[in-house]
């Protein structure tokens, strides 16, 4: 059964708990969101990623004798190094729409990573992005390309967070 009303009631009971704590509506914009390196899971990373090529090492604890699920492959990825990272890129658009991943290649056309989030950033005066880069590439300055919508833009890898 479907009745926006339950819904709104719900809604509204949360703001009057909440009155005393101030609770009001929040979420990032996404410009602020990107430019910060406010993650988003399946956006930014999803479960084919690890925390290491997430940026996530200082909340990683191995040593301690806490068993859970995956931690002999972290520490096997730990041990031998991470394959890809997110990594910032400047895209010289003025605006982008990203729905899903988009490769970026370089001038030989190989796939160095994909472009997972992106938006304009009135601060840089270009679009900026997030993206999974493959370690291989990772000191690459230039020649980097990603099509959008069938055209094609330069872009610079730059590390996170933008600001």
């Amino acid at each position: 059964m479907e009745d926006t009303n339950f819904g709104l009631e719900l809604y509204d009971h949360f703001f009057d708990i909440g009155k005393d704590f101030n609770v009001k509506l929040g979420c990032p914009h996404l410009i602020e969101r990107i430019e910060s390196l406010l993650l988003s899971y399946d956006n930014d990373m999803d479960s084919n990623d690890n925390p290491f090529e997430c940026g996530f090492d200082k909340y990683v604890n191995l040593d301690s004798d806490v068993e859970f699920l995956g931690k002999q492959e972290l520490i096997k990825i730990k041990a031998e190094g991470i394959k890809k990272k997110l990594m910032g890129v400047f895209i010289d658009a003025k605006e982008i729409s990203v729905t899903e991943s988009m490769a970026i290649k370089d001038q030989s056309n190989n796939v160095l990573g994909e472009l997972r989030s992106g938006v304009f950033s009135p601060h840089f005066g270009k679009s900026i992005g997030i993206a999974m880069i493959n370690k291989s590439y990772w000191g690459m300055k230039q020649n980097l390309i990603i099509k959008v919508n069938g055209n094609s833009f330069n872009i610079t890898l730059t590390e996170l967070p933008f600001i």
